[in-house]
């Protein structure tokens, strides 16, 4: 009688877990839908569009190096810390920490540097700003708030507060050129235009 007591009891207690648990999955269910947050699809897509958008506008390169010669002999290599492709002009390219280097055929270097820069695709040519330097293995430093470099014949023009300093002494102009001569073989001349001071240095 124990025994058949016990297996009622069981039978019992099964049938009832049975009927119990599925009640309690259900009543659990409820409960999360009430107190979870409803969630809106179309909520989420003007986040999918900035971020879309931030993408595209920030795409770019870090440490791009572009090099090439002229068809007179100029080596040109221009790098930057990082570049990217300007909104208004997709030919146009927005770089930081620019430099240029023009190796003349005469075995001069020319070096320019500028915190920031545009790369101009279209134009063959580089628009270094925010203080411009360039140095040369002749001897001279300019300073400009801006210098132009031109890939294509390989010219080098300033036109913006010029200030350099050089074997005659320090200089100052409206405007500095850089530009191949006829000559044999081919030579560049570091000319400066416009308004020319000299602040002449005697050599010790």
């Amino acid at each position: 009688m124990c025994r058949m007591a016990t297996a009622d009891t069981y039978s019992r207690v099964v049938l009832w877990l049975k009927v119990a648990l599925p009640l309690a999955a259900l009543a659990i269910l409820s409960t999360l839908f009430f107190v979870a947050e409803t969630l809106d699809p179309e909520a989420a897509i003007p986040y999918a569009e900035v971020d879309v958008e931030r993408i595209l506008r920030e795409q770019g390169a870090t440490s791009p190096n572009f090099g090439g010669v002229t068809s007179d002999g100029v080596k040109i290599a221009l790098t930057a810390a990082s570049i990217r492709p300007s909104a208004e002009d997709r030919n146009r390219w927005n770089g930081t920490t620019v430099s240029a280097n023009f190796d003349l055929p005469s075995g001069a270097v020319v070096s320019l540097d500028s915190p920031e820069g545009i790369v101009d695709a279209t134009q063959q040519q580089a628009i270094l700003r925010g203080g411009a330097v360039l140095t040369s293995t002749t001897g001279y430093k300019v300073t400009s708030e801006q210098i132009v470099a031109s890939f294509d014949d390989a010219t080098i023009v300033a036109d913006k507060g010029i200030v350099a300093e050089g074997p005659p002494g320090k200089i100052t102009a409206d405007r500095m050129v850089l530009n191949r001569i006829d000559s044999e073989p081919p030579n560049h001349h570091l000319v400066f235009q416009g308004g020319v001071r000299v602040i002449h240095r005697p050599r010790n």
